[in-house]
């Protein structure tokens, strides 16, 4: 193989590892779904669902990535440069809606709500 053939082979080698699927990501790191599932607490049919998923809350992946051992980073790539986009935002919805749902599943059902509705 030429020096010049080499040189693209590793540029596109670099650029395959530098994008990856979620389950691409968890498989090169070694991890099984089982795994994920008792870091995050859930299911393993809860993580085939979320590492299947077109569609899910950034803090669900930052979890994700943070079972896996990784930091999420997000960047908005501009025409005149690329800006590390702040998640502490979706961080702190997250937990605020986390302790919103566990005070609401330890509420004693209101008997007057059957009445309203």
């Amino acid at each position: 193989m030429s020096p010049e053939s080499q040189e693209r082979a590793r540029v596109k080698t670099r650029e395959l590892l530098a994008e990856m699927a979620l389950d691409e990501l968890r498989a090169a790191l070694s991890l099984t779904q089982e795994h994920l599932a008792e870091t995050l607490g859930v299911r393993q049919s809860s993580v085939s669902k979320i590492i299947r998923g077109q569609n899910m809350y950034i803090s669900t992946l930052d979890k994700v990535i943070k079972a896996m051992g990784g930091d999420l980073e997000v960047f908005v790539v501009l025409p005149n440069g690329k800006i590390k986009l702040s998640l502490e935002q979706f961080r702190t919805v997250a937990n605020d809606t986390s302790k919103k749902r566990s005070r609401d599943r330890n509420k004693e059902p209101d008997p007057l709500a059957e009445i309203a509705s």
